[in-house]
């Protein structure tokens, strides 16, 4: 992937990382109201869309595909 591209792949998940540190899902709303946290998610711009999982007790974010 070049550089650019990783780049805003960065920082979409700073962002998504951030979110979740407040248990907060772009599209959704509240994680602690979220019967199934743990599931595969989607964020998508203009740009790119990205698939990940978020995994509160481990305090992580995964990333899990990028499609450009």
């Amino acid at each position: 992937m070049p550089a650019e591209q990783q780049s805003l792949v960065s920082a979409v998940m700073d962002g998504l990382v951030d979110l979740a540190s407040m248990a907060i899902d772009p599209k959704d709303g509240s994680l602690y109201e979220d019967p199934h946290p743990m599931r595969l998610r989607t964020y998508e711009d203009e740009h790119l869309m990205l698939w990940y999982q978020t995994v509160p007790h481990r305090c992580r974010v995964y990333l899990k595909r990028v499609n450009l």
